[in-house]
């Protein structure tokens, strides 16, 4: 097998590694492997995982690509879990699941809540959606409709539960 297999195949099953793991693994020269490493990102086949203190970690390009895109879909499932129970479902590793997530939270492209009970953060699709007047937003907007339309100036009949949107409308115009 020669080093460019090596490279691959190692990064096939590992975490990302770099420049001077692989040498340690192949015993091939140092410049040698930073021409591979170089040849591969510029192709594509490969990618930087990481910059610390001017060490590059490489990754396969296609490899987390994939592994990113099995976590979106169980996720897209509707399915919600800790990046453990997600781990399980999709075969992902545990570590490279949680670092997958927490990229994907950063984006906005999932929604992650703390759980103080279990100590973990819950992954869903979406965020959960809030109703009535505990969005403050929805109650302002609420507040404004029904005082241009006048329906709460002309002491029409409210049920008890439009009563208490009102009083938490006025509460929140009088901190605005």
């Amino acid at each position: 097998m020669n080093t460019r297999e090596k490279i691959l195949n190692h990064l096939e099953n590992n975490k990302p590694t770099s420049a001077r793991e692989f040498h340690q693994l192949t015993g091939a020269p140092k410049s040698r492997i930073t021409q591979l490493l170089r040849e591969l990102t510029e192709s594509g086949q490969l990618e930087i995982h990481s910059v610390h203190n001017g060490i590059k970690r490489y990754r396969l390009t296609e490899l987390h690509a994939n592994r990113r895109q099995a976590i979106l879909e169980w996720l897209d499932s509707g399915s919600e879990g800790t990046s453990s129970v997600i781990s399980a479902d999709t075969g992902v590793d545990l570590q490279m699941t949680a670092q997958i997530l927490a990229s994907l939270s950063k984006q906005g492209e999932v929604y992650r809540e703390w759980l103080d009970k279990g100590k973990v953060w819950l992954y869903r699709k979406n965020a959960p959606l809030t109703f009535g007047c505990a969005n403050q937003m929805t109650a302002f907007i609420n507040l404004k409709w029904f005082t241009e339309f006048g329906h709460l100036n002309r002491g029409d009949m409210l049920t008890s539960e439009q009563h208490r949107c009102h009083n938490e409308k006025k509460k929140f115009q009088r901190r605005v």
